[in-house]
């Protein structure tokens, strides 16, 4: 058996038309009696299959590949089990037997309720051939037909989409002996074959139930088929990956490499150019892209496929607060303007928002009253991710260069000073500015010492 696939001579500038042999089947050998076409394997990937064309009756004939009928040059005599194997029509299960060569049943009249009906109408069919490199195909075979005019083999044809009638086989002659006789037999195939690679051929057996059979019924051997180098005309053929979606890492996204993620197949290129749109490395921002695909053979076919590339967005960005700030009022006062500095921020992808719980906008500056207020800042990038950071501002009252009791610092201890601390009069804690004796609580004690302080002139 021989296959086509010249790749090497499809390369080849042909000044003039160079016919070349580009498929063939010749069955193999041995006799392997009794074997389907459907189960015959090939190293070539040849195969055969059988299609019911029409009514067939119980113990209807069949298709064999073995030698139970022996494939023999032309010019000769059918003969019997031997070495190379053939495509063949014949008994199945039936009065006969199984697989006689091409030997067929018809039932035996008036008793095909006893031994079964051989009723037959059957296609064997061959797997696909590729013509897309090849014009003026010619099929070519040696054939043995017997039958009478009811029972008849006829060759067809499919272009990729309906299968035609292209020729009813003349009958072969039969020898002395009663075989028949091999004969050549060669047919253009039509146009439609021309750069076709969707070609199919098939031989159809019919037989009636008339108890006449004529053996032998049909065999066929040394299958090619033949042809002109045409113009490649066949664009690559190209599966490209489903839509993807990918989420963004510690950078943002740079378009990957989905050229070797196609598929790509040519009928003579085996490495046909392919290019991406958008190209390898292009920096994508979140959202989605049509991403194509595009090969082209070394005779300027081209094809293209496409995909959507959905990028999402799923890191938040990285927000950094300043460290805590503290800040001071003079006394009598209860509040002072801070500025704080803005926090640091990266993000992976796009731009970020910062606000802050203060004013809403970016620095956080205005009044901080005394004690701790927490500021609370959030980053919000394109993608909606969000983070947040804190900065602890603290206020107090800076009593600083003030003698003990001026708590106004203006370097009296008088009625003003009475009224702060009066104002703070029952204050508990640290930030309690009125506190002389240090008892963390503005209470009679204090009270009583800003009395043996008073009407002092400040500082001592």
């Amino acid at each position: 058996m021989r296959l086509f696939l010249c790749f090497l001579c499809a390369l080849s500038v042909h000044s003039q038309a160079q016919v070349v042999e580009f498929w063939s089947d010749d069955f193999g050998s041995g006799c392997n009696a009794g074997q389907l076409a459907p189960d015959y394997f090939s190293f070539f990937n040849t195969s055969w299959s059988i299609t019911e064309t029409g009514p067939n009756a119980e113990v209807a004939n069949t298709w064999f590949i073995s030698a139970a009928e022996n494939g023999n040059a032309a010019g000769q005599c059918g003969s019997d089990c031997g070495s190379d194997a053939t495509l063949h029509v014949g008994a199945y299960n039936s009065f006969l037997g199984t697989d006689l060569g091409a030997s067929y049943f018809e039932g035996l009249e008036g008793l095909c309720d006893i031994v079964g009906c051989g009723a037959t109408d059957k296609r064997v069919e061959s797997s696909v051939v590729d013509c897309s490199i090849f014009v003026e195909n010619v099929l070519s075979f040696v054939y043995i037909e017997g039958g009478n005019a009811q029972d008849n083999a006829t060759l067809w044809y499919f272009d990729g989409t309906l299968w035609s009638l292209l020729s009813d086989l003349p009958k072969t002659q039969l020898c002395p002996n009663g075989q028949g006789q091999w004969t050549s037999y060669s047919i253009p195939l039509p146009e439609s074959a021309n750069n076709n690679p969707n070609v199919r051929f098939g031989f159809r057996w019919q037989n009636n139930d008339d108890g006449v059979a004529l053996d032998p019924a049909f065999a066929v051997d040394d299958i090619s088929i033949s042809g002109d180098y045409g113009v490649d005309a066949l664009p690559p053929a190209m599966t490209c990956p489903s839509d993807t979606t990918i989420f963004t890492e510690d950078y943002c996204y740079f378009l990957g490499d989905f050229e070797s993620l196609t598929i790509v197949q040519d009928n003579l290129d085996m490495f046909p150019t392919i290019q991406q749109t958008p190209v390898v490395e292009t920096i994508l921002a979140p959202g989605q892209y049509p991403v194509a695909v595009i090969a082209t053979d070394f005779s300027g076919n081209s094809n293209s496929c496409s995909f959507v590339l959905t990028l999402i967005d799923d890191d938040a960005p990285v927000i950094v607060c300043p460290a805590a700030i503290d800040a001071q009022v003079i006394p009598g006062s209860s509040s002072v303007e801070v500025l704080l500095p803005n926090p640091e921020v990266m993000d992976n992808c796009s731009a970020v928002t910062l606000t802050n719980n203060i004013n809403g906008a970016e620095p956080a500056t205005g009044l901080f009253s005394i004690g701790n207020t927490l500021v609370v800042y959030t980053a919000l990038d394109g993608g909606g991710n969000q983070a947040q950071c804190t900065v602890l501002v603290n206020v107090s009252v800076s009593l600083e260069g003030c003698c003990l009791g001026d708590l106004n610092c203006d370097g009296f201890i008088s009625v003003s000073d009475l009224l702060i601390l009066i104002s703070q009069f029952g204050c508990v804690g640290d930030d309690c500015y009125a506190d002389l004796d240090g008892d963390t609580i503005v209470g009679v004690t204090d009270l009583q010492l800003f009395n043996s302080l008073y009407g002092t002139f400040c500082p001592q």
